[in-house]
């Protein structure tokens, strides 16, 4: 290894290893092996110019940067797989071609940065350190569930970068995916709905869609608002069945209802018919098998309220009891009342409330959801007096002051209009309002006895009309 410094040689186990201490390794173009349970430890970078190969069966430690310019791909697949130990504290991995490795492992939490592609054909071992994709990807080639480990570490990307997997079952795959300005985990699981091979790419769009020409205004209606802090990609890039995508999200998230996709032709923010996934705190979308827009974020449903009065006619000082309805149900809402006769209220649906005095009222309930999604309803409901007549058939207008008029009691009613008429069917009287009165004259002149026709409308407190008729016999 040229530009390397080896200040000694030590045996692990009884086998050879090579120490190395130095800013920087560099292999100009020599083929490298190490047998199993051969040790490498070098404390510096390692640079790899076209040529240098490394078969590595043995464990690898590196405390600094890698660049790899070599087609090879750095270490190439070995009979017994190794393993590569990134120990540093942030690190780079770059080059001109890229980076492969049987098992990788990152300790310390710093972290590791890639410049060029990383493929794993063994396993993912992230510990508690992040690995940060950038606009390029990492790709585990091992198709077995368990290929990739953690405690806390994940896998950050930007956009066009993100972490691959390879998947041969139907168990569920982790994807590890989380963000580091700011720091966020929201990892992804997909199940494969067939044994057959797919690769799959994830990653967490740690940024308002606003900012990925995702708008969120644009949304189906039934959605009233997206994520803003974050969406997932989830794309299928190779096979074509379907596959359950389980997205994880955290309870002080904003917007954590349904996963909505990103779709054609409009295109916008479409519900999914997500429903409760098996991890804690997940939604999962069942058997998705279109890719075209690969782009999944949580939503908040929409809804519609309608109010209902019963009873909707009372009288005063009777109760009536206002339930608000969201469709679909919701929990968690919280109301604003407008009860009509000067009360408000916040108190949950349904509510009771009691008018005291008669007229005609319209209710308003505004609903909101912890997410903000509002709506309102509205019902009215009338406050009468029983309504209540009484119409007398005969009166004596002679002066004595004893039945001198002809006087209908009523109650319940806010207007009343009367018509009268002679035998002959010539009008004789009309009056409008309360009370109703006659005094058997026309005009200035005394009307004969005999008897007469009354029609009577009356106009209750919630606008219905009640029309009485009959006959009225004037004696003198």
């Amino acid at each position: 290894m040229r530009g390397a410094i080896v200040s000694a040689v030590k045996v692990f186990g009884g086998l050879l290893g090579l120490y190395a201490q130095a800013p920087l390794a560099t292999n100009s173009g020599v083929a490298l092996t190490l047998e199993p349970g051969g040790i490498v430890w070098c404390e510096g970078g390692w640079q790899n110019l076209p040529g240098g190969t490394f078969t590595n069966s043995g464990t690898v430690y590196i405390s600094g940067d890698i660049r790899n310019d070599d087609p090879g791909q750095f270490f190439l697949p070995a009979a017994q797989p190794g393993t590569l130990i990134l120990n540093g504290s942030q690190q780079v991995l770059s080059g001109q071609h890229p980076i492969r490795t049987d098992t990788i492992r990152l300790l310390n939490t710093a972290p590791k940065i890639l410049q060029t592609p990383l493929y794993v054909d063994e396993l993912l071992e992230l510990g508690d350190a992040e690995l940060r994709t950038g606009t390029t990807f990492a790709a585990v080639r091992n198709p077995a569930p368990a290929a990739i480990g953690r405690v806390s570490g994940f896998v950050s990307s930007d956009q066009g970068g993100y972490l691959e997997r390879a998947t041969n079952s139907t168990a569920d795959y982790l994807f590890p995916v989380g963000g580091h300005t700011p720091l966020r985990y929201r990892p992804v699981y997909v199940t494969p709905t067939t044994s057959v091979p797919h690769r799959w790419a994830v990653r967490l769009a740690n940024t308002d869609p606003n900012n990925e020409n995702l708008p969120r205004t644009q949304r189906h209606p039934d959605i009233c608002e997206v994520n803003p802090l974050y969406y997932h990609y989830i794309d299928r890039l190779s096979g074509t069945d379907a596959a359950n995508l389980t997205c994880v999200y955290d309870p002080t998230d904003p917007i954590k209802g349904p996963l909505a996709q990103w779709r054609p032709p409009t295109p916008r923010w479409e519900p999914t018919g997500a429903v409760a996934g098996p991890y804690p705190n997940s939604w999962q979308v069942r058997n998705v098998s279109n890719f075209q827009t690969p782009n999944w974020a949580f939503s908040a449903s929409g809804f519609s309220l309608t109010l209902t009065a019963f009873p909707d006619t009372i009288e005063p000082g009777q109760s009536t009891t206002l339930t608000a309805t969201a469709t679909p149900p919701l929990s968690n809402l919280t109301y604003t009342w407008n009860l009509g006769d000067g009360t408000t209220s916040t108190a949950s649906s349904p509510l009771t409330h009691i008018y005291q005095t008669p007229g005609t009222y319209l209710a308003i309930v505004i609903a909101q959801s912890p997410e903000g999604c509002i709506d309102t309803a509205a019902v009215r409901i009338v406050v009468n007096i029983l309504t209540s007549i009484f119409i007398p058939n005969a009166f004596s207008p002679n002066g004595d002051g004893v039945n001198d008029l002809w006087n209908p009691f009523v109650t319940g009613v806010k207007n009343a209009r009367w018509i009268l008429y002679d035998r002959w069917g010539m009008e004789v009287f009309r009056g409008e309002g309360l009370p109703i009165v006659w005094d058997g004259t026309k005009g200035a002149q005394v009307c004969p006895e005999g008897v007469y026709t009354y029609l009577i409308e009356l106009e209750r407190f919630d606008g219905e009309k009640v029309r009485k008729a009959g006959t009225i016999t004037l004696l003198r």
